[in-house]
């Protein structure tokens, strides 16, 4: 029965974000797809025939690239605030706040979702039928297991350090940049060794091989990946379950 109530509890909480975000704006999720596609648009145009220019299929090789770190980052993002912006729920009911950071990044998923059919409707047009998708969702999950993880560690870090909110805007800024989203890793050298422990590479690029390149990369990248979402989510839950005490205080 507990097991129900939550699951009840969060599929409302989610719905009630969801219409949050959309029902003050005439255009609604549009402006979140909006968001990714603009920056598409002059990414593809300054990149195309410089970083691009030896990639195949290099505008959906794009596309995924930002799509999916789209996912992590405004999910990670906002779970940082979700504690502190649900002061007076946590305070007047008792409430599991684990449902809270869970919510915000089903909000994410289902966001992120929308622009998934969306790229399969472009894989589509372009003449690729992207028959891997059962493995493309077992990547899709690992992601949001590391992404609940990363949003446990902020949401818990932000009620007690504020500051908080703009180291991670820093982090996030260098993480892009690090992350082989516009242009090709290396093989060798410091770029290359550098991608064996960024979980965001895992993620694209084996969302790449999948539903772009209808090719199944090798099982460790998997088995990596998913060591990686384990200890995000065991971490960041710890530090959760140690700062936990002290939210309804600071909050």
């Amino acid at each position: 029965m507990k097991i129900n109530a939550d699951t009840t509890l969060l599929w409302e909480i989610t719905k009630s974000n969801f219409k949050l975000q959309n029902e003050s704006s005439a255009l609604g999720i549009i402006w979140y797809l909006l968001g990714p596609l603009l920056l598409f648009g002059i990414m593809l145009f300054v990149f195309s025939h410089r970083l691009g220019s030896d990639v195949d299929k290099y505008p959906l090789y794009l596309l995924m690239g930002i799509i999916t770190w789209n996912f992590f980052s405004t999910g990670a993002g906002r779970c940082m605030t979700t504690i502190t912006g649900n002061a007076s729920l946590i305070k007047s009911i008792p409430i599991r706040i684990e449902i809270l950071i869970i919510a915000a990044i089903f909000h994410a998923l289902i966001t992120h979702s929308i622009e998934i059919f969306l790229f399969l409707a472009l894989l589509l047009l372009s003449g690729i039928i992207p028959i891997l998708i059962p493995l493309y969702l077992i990547v899709l999950v690992i992601s949001f297991i590391f992404t609940i993880g990363v949003g446990f560690a902020l949401s818990a870090t932000f009620v007690i350090f504020r500051d908080v909110q703009q180291i991670w805007s820093v982090i996030t800024r260098a993480w892009w940049f690090a992350t082989p989203i516009f242009y090709v890793p290396t093989t060798t050298g410091l770029g290359s060794k550098l991608s064996l422990f960024n979980p965001l590479y895992y993620s694209i690029h084996l969302s790449r091989e999948l539903l772009i390149y209808n090719r199944i990369p090798p099982l460790y990248l998997f088995v990596i990946f998913f060591g990686m979402s384990l200890i995000s989510l065991l971490l960041g839950y710890y530090i959760f379950r140690k700062l936990q005490p002290n939210f309804v205080a600071l909050i």
